[in-house]
């Protein structure tokens, strides 16, 4: 017979061992079944922790992506004075992850405010502007001096706004000796032509070529809050007229009407006219009215729609003249037989608001009266009957509007 060649185990002894002499070797136990299985549920267990937390940290570093993202977007957005809306949100930013969205959007609100000072503002529908119109004909919005949110519906789409506070706002405007040097000297190397033109020069030049050399360069006005780097301000200005001129007249203003007070401010809307000037930080140099109009149109601030004649038939396009992409000419018009009527636009409520447009005319009206010398020995009763003659002001604007003006929405 042969001889096995098979050696056993360490942990299991042979016979020969078990009867030989001396000390004996102490067997090493294998673990248990029970053991082994424990041991494999707690390495499970450690694994699936550690995956936990890396999805933790793939979740938080997913939601800060889009955090950025939708921070990033709302800023190149307002930047084109153009709408943010839902859709493109869920597109370019949330993706797969649409029920994220108001996780993402309360976020980015915190960061828009901590760092840029601003917010974003779902804007509302023109159906919900028109039923608050409505209400406040009915004197509901007198009773309670509150808007009726409730009815409200939302458009699903945004705008940026400031929550800087105005007196933040006002002393960051006034005028700092330094900084006004400092853009002195910057202006002297962008523009250097206009340091060869003196005021006896200035006066000797045509209306072009005056025009043509103020815009070359853009004023400067020495505060922090850097305006000619900023909103082209002769722009914005005629906005705040045409809003103004819209809520004194009730809230709503024929275009005909509009387009007459304009022209007393030599805003003309004729053919081959420019009078909305722009300066040189600007790529369009000059615009029509219509085209600024029609700017105004699109971007939200102002709404049109038409008064009576075929509304909805072919011939007056969109009902209601809103989402048209030109203003028309008030030739045109008159040759379509079509009238039209212009009132605020959404943005305009969310961004510049009823009480401030009442405000802005009430002190524009009594700076007109002069300002108040404080060095006069009655001074103090010069600003309080100045004061007065703002809320009387105030209340006047109010009382053309029809009813108790609307705060920001």
């Amino acid at each position: 017979m042969g001889r096995s060649t098979a050696r056993a185990g360490p942990s299991q002894p042979t016979q020969t061992q078990k009867g030989r002499g001396g000390k004996r070797q102490q067997p090493v136990e294998e673990p248990s079944e029970e053991e082994e299985e424990q041991n494999e549920e707690d390495e499970q267990s450690e694994g699936a922790a550690m995956d936990v937390d890396g999805d933790d940290d793939d979740a938080d570093s997913d939601i800060s992506r889009k955090v950025n993202a939708l921070v990033r977007l709302a800023l190149f957005t307002e930047y084109k004075r153009s709408y943010l809306r839902r859709d493109d949100i869920s597109k370019k930013v949330l993706g797969s992850s649409s029920r994220s969205f108001n996780q993402i959007l309360e976020l980015a609100q915190k960061k828009l405010c901590d760092t840029f000072g601003m917010e974003l503002v779902e804007l509302s529908s023109r159906a919900a502007l028109d039923k608050d119109d409505d209400d406040g004909k009915k004197d509901t919005q007198a009773a309670t001096g509150l808007k009726k949110k409730a009815a409200a519906t939302k458009s699903k789409n945004y705008v940026l706004r400031s929550i800087l506070d105005p007196i933040l706002i006002e002393r960051a405007a006034q005028t700092d000796e330094d900084i006004l040097e400092e853009e002195a000297a910057d202006q002297a190397v962008l523009y250097p032509t206009n340091l060869n033109i003196d005021e006896d020069e200035e006066e000797n030049l045509d209306e072009e070529d005056a025009r043509i050399e103020a815009g070359r360069a853009p004023k400067y006005y020495g505060s922090i809050i850097s305006w000619s780097k900023a909103d082209q301000l002769g722009s914005l200005g005629i906005l705040y007229v045409i809003l103004s001129l819209v809520l004194a007249s009730g809230r709503v203003i024929s275009d005909a009407k509009l387009r007459q007070h304009l022209r007393t401010l030599r805003l003309p809307s004729n053919s081959g006219t420019h009078p909305i000037q722009h300066t040189s930080t600007s790529t369009t140099r000059e615009i029509s009215l219509d085209d600024y109009l029609s700017t105004l149109l699109k971007q939200g601030y102002l709404h049109r729609q038409q008064v009576g004649g075929d509304v909805g038939g072919k011939k007056g396009g969109k009902k209601g003249g809103g989402g048209v992409k030109r203003v028309r000419t008030q030739a045109e018009d008159q040759e379509a037989g079509q009238v039209y009527e212009w009132l605020w636009g959404a943005r305009a409520f969310a961004e510049v608001g009823e009480e401030f447009i009442a405000k802005f005319i009430a002190e524009f009206m009594v700076a007109s009266e002069g300002e108040v010398d404080p060095d006069e020995e009655d001074a103090a009763d010069a600003r309080k009957k100045r004061k007065e003659t703002l809320q009387k002001m105030y209340a006047g604007v109010e009382k053309a509007a029809g009813g108790k003006l609307v705060e920001l929405s």
